[in-house]
């Protein structure tokens, strides 16, 4: 997959997909919205911090950037990671080594071994990478709507695919009712989007539902508790 490279505003790379006809992260900032959406609102770096055993399950793996920045805060206090992600294009993951994240991270050998994770498992549809001590990832090359989600209960929800308007199928109440049955009870799913469809879509699912300050460039954002 060759893509040109968009400096955001953070100084963090991201690109544009193809298909889709939109960045995988905010212009405004990747580094900084991934933080903010999901590793701040999904309650994620306070369990870190406070090394409880957290497992995460995100919709959209796409250039690694989330799983990164988890991973990197869990090695730093010495948390346990089980993280588990979805990505039904694997091309995109050979973009990764080109982009700009470790100068982000603590721990430089999190993205080399995500990388060479990835090199030694093509053409595999389930992909398990160890970056550190308790600290895994667990990539499903496949989509998320159609199969079926790991056992288990979740402690937060990534929801981090491409738009309703683009991607509508990540968006619907059957899907957030599958996504609500993996995860743990006080859960959380946390979200770019702030749209009134998706909002409905987590209530009906069973999820309660609040709107939260957005990253820079996004007036708010969706968190959901289980």
């Amino acid at each position: 997959m060759t893509a040109q490279i968009i400096t955001t505003g953070d100084g963090s790379h991201t690109i544009c997909s193809e298909r889709y006809g939109e960045t995988y992260h905010s212009i405004n900032g990747a580094i900084t919205e991934s933080r903010h959406v999901f590793l701040e609102a999904a309650g994620v770096s306070q369990r870190l911090a406070q090394q409880q055993p957290t497992r995460v399950l995100e919709i959209g793996f796409g250039l690694g950037l989330n799983f990164l920045l988890t991973a990197d805060l869990a090695l730093q206090h010495g948390a346990a990671l089980d993280y588990h992600a979805y990505e039904h294009d694997p091309s995109v993951l050979l973009t990764i080594a080109s982009l700009n994240y470790v100068d982000w991270l603590t721990d430089p050998q999190v993205l080399d071994k995500l990388l060479s994770g990835l090199a030694d498992s093509k053409q595999q549809t389930q992909t398990h990478i160890c970056v550190g001590q308790n600290v895994t990832l667990t990539l499903h090359q496949a989509d998320a709507v159609q199969e079926p989600l790991p056992p288990g209960s979740f402690d937060a929800l990534y929801l981090d695919a491409f738009s309703p308007d683009t991607n509508p199928e990540c968006w619907t109440m059957s899907f957030f009712a599958k996504l609500l049955a993996s995860t743990t009870p006080g859960g959380m799913l946390t979200t770019y989007s702030a749209k009134g469809s998706v909002r409905r879509a987590l209530i009906a699912a069973g999820f309660g539902v609040k709107k939260m300050a957005g990253p820079p460039g996004k007036r708010e954002m969706l968190h959901a508790t289980a």
